[in-house]
């Protein structure tokens, strides 16, 4: 990744930790454990979910699998 990119990156996760935070219980930022739980959920609810498909659109169709089978286990709830 070039200086620029890390800078636009970093730049990018600032705005969606904003968003984020902003839809955050503030129970859910009492102390460290319950952040770190509050981050993770959204990673894997929100962000992970649209990356993946970000990712997939850009490769061409080389799987043969069925999509449930071609996805990481944690997507299908395992």
């Amino acid at each position: 990744m070039t200086p620029e990119e890390t800078q636009e990156l970093q730049q990018c996760l600032k705005t969606v930790s904003a968003i984020l935070l902003k839809n955050t219980p503030s129970l859910q930022l009492k102390d460290f454990g319950s952040i770190e739980l509050a981050v993770r959920d959204h990673v894997l609810k929100e962000v992970a979910p649209e990356i993946g498909i970000f990712f997939k659109q850009q490769q061409p169709n080389r799987s043969r699998l069925p999509p449930e089978k071609s996805r990481p286990a944690w997507v299908n709830g395992k």
